[in-house]
């Protein structure tokens, strides 16, 4: 009896360590599709909101626009998109902001190609099981909350808005 107990026991802490997905691998994966998609996204900017153009993934809804500001719903997930036409492609202002915190960062890096900044910035939230994702070139960043199971689809859909960032002139 006592050994049908532990096997059983057994077979559940390995079914629940299967489906259970952990920080380190999926703060890796963000990272990795976050450059991936920095360095070969193509998708142009069609939406237009104030005095930029940018890529709207299907199925996103711009909720509320300002000057520098634009605030992007899909589905349950709210992402904020922040500009600051003063600042270039390779600006590191907003990826030196982003990091300031040092005691909730869990991942952070940079990557550069064709005059232009990439970053990616993961801090754990306090009193929750979510995560802030920054994602950005330059003067441009998109920032959200996520579950850790989401980070890297995230990732990619945010690299896509701010890789396609242009400002009107």
């Amino acid at each position: 009896m006592k050994t049908k107990a532990s096997m059983v026991f057994f077979i559940l802490v390995l079914i629940l360590a299967g489906c259970n997905t952990t920080i380190d691998t999926e703060k890796e994966q963000t990272a990795q599709v976050a450059e991936e998609t920095f360095k070969n996204n193509n998708d142009k900017g069609k939406e237009e909101a104030g005095n930029i153009r940018f890529y709207l993934p299907f199925g996103a809804e711009i909720e509320k626009e300002s000057s520098n500001n634009i605030i992007i719903t899909k589905s349950s997930n709210t992402f904020i998109l922040f500009t600051n036409p003063q600042e270039d492609k390779d600006s590191d202002l907003l990826y030196k902001m982003a990091i300031n915190d040092k005691e909730s960062l869990v991942k952070h890096g940079t990557f550069k190609g064709d005059n232009r900044l990439g970053y990616y910035v993961i801090k754990k939230l306090e009193n929750t099981e979510e995560y802030e994702l920054v994602i950005g070139v330059g003067g441009t960043k998109v920032t959200t909350q996520s579950e850790l199971e989401d980070l890297a689809d995230h990732a990619e859909m945010m690299m896509k808005m701010a890789t396609s960032v242009k400002h009107n002139e």
